[in-house]
């Protein structure tokens, strides 16, 4: 062999050891391309699946703040947890007599919650018997009731009788000037009327019943009362044999002086007395 055939056989024998590191090379790279692909796309499906659970754990929370009647299904009904045995056993770390019984139900809707809070352990049981109150319905009918007519008219000086043993009489009338101090009252010329009462039955007399008014005019026109001066209503228990005086002011214009009827009334059931004649006018 030449010289330079000699340098060509050296070149190509140390060529073909170089071109295998290449073609390995070239074989290895589009693999690791692969596995980095493979690696790429597990990894943005793996994003994807954790993108739409979010989106439905979402949807599912917006659909439970609804507040929806429940069906029959759902509601379930309470259940009281068993406490421990005393005797204690595998896992149990706390003796019966410290347990609490839980009385919230398994399952509480939203819509179950009841609106009221105050529990039921606060409310006050019922002391004693149950009263019944029979209730007795209105009517429109015309009930007839018993009117009392007064008795008829005696004079000023003259002593009246109601019939059941009190007897009433006028001591005295006078003209003064009216004093006014309750509500609604307007001071102005006024009569002062002092009235004896005398029990000649054989029962007390509650006085505080005993009414005494007085009209003006031949319209007979109410006057009303004032507070003074000197005013003393009747009042205590009259005991038989007994008598007592009260004393009433009445607003009662000087133009209406000649005429007037002073009417006493001590229950309900008995007939007034009244009184008729002129009042003083000075």
């Amino acid at each position: 062999m030449t010289g330079e055939q000699s340098d060509g056989m050296e070149m190509g024998e140390m060529e073909e050891p170089m071109d295998e590191p290449m073609d390995e090379a070239v074989d290895e790279a589009p693999a690791g391309d692969r596995r980095r692909w493979w690696i790429a796309g597990a990894a943005l499906a793996g994003v994807l699946a954790i993108v739409i659970a979010v989106g439905l754990l979402g949807d599912d929370d917006e659909t439970d703040g609804v507040t929806t009647a429940p069906d029959a299904s759902e509601v379930s009904t309470p259940t009281t947890e068993t406490p421990p045995s005393s005797t204690g056993g595998p896992g149990s770390t706390a003796p019966a007599s410290t347990a609490t019984p839980s009385t919230l139900p398994s399952t509480v809707p939203a819509s179950t919650v009841p609106a009221s809070t105050v529990p039921a352990s606060t409310v006050p049981p019922i002391d004693g018997p149950l009263v019944t109150v029979a209730v007795i319905t209105g009517s429109l009918d015309t009930v007839v009731v018993d009117t009392v007519v007064p008795a008829p008219p005696v004079s000023m000086d003259d002593v009246a009788d109601t019939g059941t043993g009190m007897t009433f009489r006028v001591e005295q009338l006078e003209a003064v000037q009216g004093e006014a101090a309750g509500p609604g009252e307007i001071a102005a010329p006024a009569v002062r009327v002092t009235m004896v009462a005398t029990n000649g039955g054989t029962q007390p007399v509650l006085m505080e019943s005993v009414v005494v008014d007085l009209t003006s005019g031949d319209d007979n026109a109410s006057s009303p009362p004032l507070s003074g001066p000197g005013v003393e209503r009747f009042a205590g228990q009259l005991a038989p044999g007994g008598s007592v005086t009260g004393v009433y002011v009445f607003d009662v214009p000087l133009d209406r002086r000649d005429r007037v009827s002073i009417l006493v009334s001590y229950l309900a059931s008995v007939s007034p007395v009244v009184f008729e004649g002129p009042a003083p006018r000075a």
